[in-house]
């Protein structure tokens, strides 16, 4: 798969195909003071995340992704990894801010220059 898709359970928005992906992960820490005062940071896990880049988006896509991002703030997405599998899970899913709308040759209006940021709901 080189699309993902987000859904709330009853809406579903599939995403053109990409293979620009970046990963976006990041260990998670809690500061915290011990009992002579020092500070030490505590690993938690880590959260993945990926952020995906679009030449462009269809504009039907990129309004029922707007849709749906404004309702809720975390999805089932099926998403392909950095190491080329397929995979799914809860993630939040950054709202849409394309750069630039223009008709294409054949008069069907895309969005260029798009990125869509995941991360996950839970730590690993």
């Amino acid at each position: 798969m080189m699309a993902i898709t987000i859904s709330d359970g009853a809406t579903t928005v599939t995403m053109p195909p990409t293979d620009q992906v970046t990963d976006a992960g990041a260990l998670e820490t809690k500061d915290q003071t011990t009992a002579n005062g020092r500070e030490v940071s505590k690993i938690i896990g880590f959260r993945p995340g990926f952020t995906y880049v679009y030449d462009y988006v269809p504009a039907d896509t990129f309004r029922a992704l707007v849709a749906l991002t404004r309702e809720k703030k975390y999805f089932t997405v099926g998403y392909f990894d950095t190491d080329g599998t397929d995979k799914s899970g809860v993630f939040s899913v950054s709202y849409p801010l394309p750069k630039v709308f223009k008709f294409g040759n054949d008069g069907i209006a895309v969005w260029h220059d798009f990125t869509l940021t995941i991360k996950a709901q839970e730590v690993s």
